[in-house]
């Protein structure tokens, strides 16, 4: 679909993926039918803060959870959502430009479903919501309904960089207000830094040992566990 036909919130469902792709170029496993994984466009009027948008769907995954199965659910910054240790969902975003201009957002996300057995390499880092309703099955159609009317408004606060999504989007943040090891450009920091939460712009603000608070992209630095 050539791109000036994208309108803004068009969203694109696929029941299969045949080469499904995460952060990093790492590959997304989903078996056909099971799951939910689609696109969302949007067309934002300003073309700062970006990074947040991502950030307001994974929340709003982590409230539908919580929600409708009372489940509790971290947010591994800058992109999944975490259930019992374990990887629920994620998000990809890709901006296109034209120019200097942006001319739309395109969040690719994909959330574990019905999915029962995952491949030998992610078994043990992958969940999930029919192991957290026990094994029944999930009406797809219905968590998708739920899901997008809640996405919505907080895609509006995400646009306007509302300080009480900000705040909400923090204290669900994994490692919130703890010391945890950093790596940055790919090289451990000798000390642990505590995480402070993300700005306006999503990015993550930490404060160092020596009390300084600094700023990084996703593409910067990796956090690794609180403690280590």
């Amino acid at each position: 679909m050539p791109g000036n036909r994208l309108s803004h919130g068009l969203v694109c469902l696929a029941d299969d993926q045949t080469s499904g792709k995460g952060q990093f170029g790492r590959v997304w496993h989903a078996s056909p039918g099971d799951n939910l994984t689609f696109t969302m466009v949007l067309k934002p009027v300003r073309n700062t803060g970006l990074q947040l948008f991502s950030l307001a769907v994974i929340f709003a995954l982590k409230e539908t959870l919580t929600s409708i199965f009372s489940c509790e659910s971290r947010i591994k910054w800058p992109n999944d959502l975490i259930v019992f240790n374990k990887k629920l969902g994620g998000i990809l975003t890709e901006c296109r430009y034209t120019g200097k201009n942006l001319e739309r957002i395109l969040l690719g996300l994909g959330v574990n479903v019905n999915q029962m057995r995952f491949p030998a390499d992610i078994e043990g880092q992958a969940i999930s919501l029919i192991h957290v309703t026990d094994g029944k099955a999930v009406d797809r159609s219905l968590f998708l309904a739920s899901l997008m009317d809640r996405i919505e408004p907080l895609l509006d606060q995400a646009e306007d960089g509302d300080k009480d999504l900000i705040r909400n989007i923090n204290r669900s943040i994994q490692g919130y207000g703890q010391w945890v090891s950093l790596s940055v450009d790919g090289q451990r920091e000798d000390t642990p830094v505590k995480i402070l939460g993300i700005n306006e712009f999503g990015y993550m603000m930490v404060l160092t040992a020596n009390d300084e608070v600094k700023t990084f992209t996703h593409e910067q630095i990796r956090i690794g566990s609180a403690g280590s």
